[in-house]
């Protein structure tokens, strides 16, 4: 007996592959940033170059395919007053705004600001200013608050309650 595969299913396939791509790779944001920071300041330019990178490129183009299958799927099978799919579309749209407004500038800025006190060490040690850990607590703390809210629309995906 074949399977028959039905184009709500490729849906699927293509919204649950395109959380993994877009919100994967942030859980392990804090991380990198508590690691690097503290054990190679010189180096926190180059990563925050690079999970800004990522946010743009994988981040929020993920997070709009998230959307746009989310929607295609309530539309074929679903409802938009059922709970799940208010959720999801709550965290999804939450996050894109997150991504557009808070992280796009913060970690412009946290470059900016870490560049700064890289070129000031010279040779020396690297001395992250108060002005730059004032930057990267607000980042590690709404990154923590994002990563949390993906895990809240996860759970209501897979629960349907």
């Amino acid at each position: 007996m074949v399977a028959e595969i039905q184009l709500y299913d490729v849906v699927v396939f293509i919204h649950v592959t395109a959380v993994v791509v877009a919100f994967g790779a942030t859980f392990a944001y804090p991380f990198f940033q508590a690691v690097v920071e503290r054990s190679s300041p010189r180096s926190v330019p180059a990563m925050f170059r690079a999970m800004h990178t990522t946010s743009r490129y994988l981040v929020v183009p993920g997070a709009l395919v998230v959307l746009t299958a989310g929607v295609y799927l309530t539309i074929d099978r679903w409802d938009f007053r059922q709970l799940f799919v208010l959720v999801g579309l709550f965290v999804v749209v939450v996050l894109i705004i997150l991504g557009a407004t808070f992280f796009d500038r913060h970690e412009d800025r946290a470059i900016e600001l870490s560049q700064r006190d890289v070129a000031a060490a010279g040779a020396g040690e690297v001395v992250l200013s108060d002005e730059y850990w004032e930057v990267s607590k607000r980042i590690m703390r709404v990154g923590m608050l994002a990563s949390l809210l993906t895990l809240v629309a996860v759970f209501f995906m897979v629960v349907k309650p």
